[in-house]
């Protein structure tokens, strides 16, 4: 629904994306008139692809290619970024989904030249560096905490059993099962002589 508030803003960061990563907008380019649906489940943001390789907010009926977050994809963006979207859904051309798919892995945002403006050069470059070194710290802690988590529930709690206890049991199945066939062979074999 052209106009939509959600729609103008989505339009507006990844263009502003787009200008910022050299090379996507003209890879875009090349599918001026194709038309792109982010299905965000409460609200459809549709958009054209302009001619210079930007998106452009637009109605559309039937889209070449639909983009659907999944939970992966929401869960993970905040710690995984551009890479996150990988796990997205993709319906539609093939074409250009593959394109959308290389633009989307090259988009970069350069925060301290958005920061430069309101705080100056050194401290953009400063509140940049502190915010990439905040976030690596927060991803190391919460990995940290999920391997610690784990190895409650593997080793301490008991509530899991371990991978190698698992391929233990199995290969322990296995060989019970084997000797239950080998055992039947012989059972069979034993009949005809014991009538």
């Amino acid at each position: 629904m052209p106009g939509s508030t959600a729609a103008s803003l989505l339009e507006r960061s990844l263009n502003h994306l787009l200008r910022q990563s050299p090379g996507t907008a003209e890879t875009l380019a090349r599918h001026a008139g194709a038309t792109v649906r982010f299905d965000l489940v409460i609200e459809q943001l549709d958009f054209r692809i302009a001619d210079d390789g930007c998106f452009s907010e637009a109605a559309v009926d039937s889209p070449d290619a639909v983009i659907r977050p999944t939970p992966a994809l929401v869960a993970r963006l905040p710690f995984f970024g551009r890479d996150a979207l990988r796990l997205a859904d993709y319906h539609g051309d093939p074409a250009l989904l593959g394109t959308l798919d290389r633009v989307f892995a090259q988009l970069e945002w350069d925060v301290e030249a958005d920061l430069a403006p309101l705080v100056g050069d050194v401290a953009a470059h400063r509140l940049h560096a502190f915010g990439r070194d905040a976030l690596a710290g927060l991803a190391h802690a919460l990995s940290a905490l999920g391997h610690n988590a784990g190895e409650y529930v593997f080793e301490e709690a008991e509530l899991m059993a371990r991978p190698v206890d698992v391929t233990r049991f199995n290969q322990d199945v296995d060989a019970l099962a084997d000797g239950v066939a080998r055992l039947e062979a012989r059972l069979r074999r034993l009949e005809p002589a014991a009538a």
